[in-house]
């Protein structure tokens, strides 16, 4: 028996390529644009979608943050989503003496007023936790569409990480909705579509 390999001319199979021809390469590249111009819509869909679940992570981390260091500072926080401005504030309650390094009385105006001032943005050092949705390009087009924590009713946490009350914070991104809502018994921030 003789042991010899086949020849491509024997079997009908091209055994090299000289490459593709223009024709074929012409096919590819109308495929892709095809693939290109179906995907748009959806990576457009998917950013808007980042875009809002990322606002409605940053209100839920607002929340979370006032309450966690109401709770480790024994000061209060506060917190307003406002709807009119579409901005997220964060403050803490700052008494104008410090009772643990030896001053002994509290001014009547903080006790009567309480004075707040803005926290410093955690992921921001020296920057104030102020989130205007309008300027800050991560949440370009989201609104806040409704909110129970306004400028006018914002919510506290005290010494103990309670809320002064519950309610949700609706964002918004053209017919999409996410909602953020605080437990006003328990102070669990939960975030829904």
């Amino acid at each position: 028996m003789r042991s010899h390999p086949l020849l491509a001319e024997e079997t009908g199979i091209r055994r090299g390529s000289d490459g593709f021809s223009l024709v074929e390469l012409a096919i590819v590249l109308v495929i892709l644009s095809i693939v290109a111009v179906a995907g748009a819509p959806m990576l457009g869909s998917a950013v808007n979608e980042a875009r809002l679940s990322g606002a409605a992570d940053e209100v839920a981390t607002a929340l979370e943050y006032a309450q966690m260091i109401a709770m480790t500072s024994g000061m209060k926080t506060r917190v307003a989503v406002s709807p009119t401005f579409n901005t997220i504030y964060v403050r803490r309650y700052y008494p104008s003496a410090d009772l643990f390094a030896g001053g002994n009385q509290l001014a009547e105006a903080d006790v009567e007023t309480e004075t707040y001032s803005y926290m410093q943005y955690p992921l921001k050092r020296g920057s104030d936790y102020v989130i205007d949705l309008n300027v800050d390009e991560r949440f370009q087009g989201v609104r806040i569409a409704l909110s129970s924590f306004s400028t006018i009713t914002p919510v506290y946490f005290n010494a103990i990480g309670s809320p002064s009350h519950g309610g949700t914070v609706t964002l918004a991104l053209g017919n999409r909705q996410k909602v953020v809502t605080l437990n006003g018994l328990t102070g669990k921030v939960t975030v829904s579509d």
